[in-house]
């Protein structure tokens, strides 16, 4: 869950933008954030969902490495 905090904080979003983007109440994004364990799987799959759609990348965690999050690069216009 802190993987969704950390996407919303790379694109600088409120947890109210990101609410609306993702059709959830803030409320929602606040419970998901603080791990909260009574939040439907389908609201995190509509924040996480947001958070892709605007160019949030999730890795998955390794043997050597925890979970992590980036911003999808943005392909350069060639001529």
């Amino acid at each position: 869950m802190t993987a969704l905090r950390a996407g919303r904080a790379l694109l600088a979003l409120s947890q109210e933008e990101l609410a609306g983007l993702a059709g959830v109440s803030r409320q929602i994004v606040v419970r998901i954030e603080k791990c909260e364990l009574n939040v439907l799987a389908e609201s995190i799959d509509k924040v996480r969902s947001a958070l892709e759609e605007n160019g949030v990348v999730f890795f998955e965690g390794a043997s050597d490495r925890g979970p992590g999050v980036a911003l999808r690069r943005r392909r350069s216009k060639t001529p």
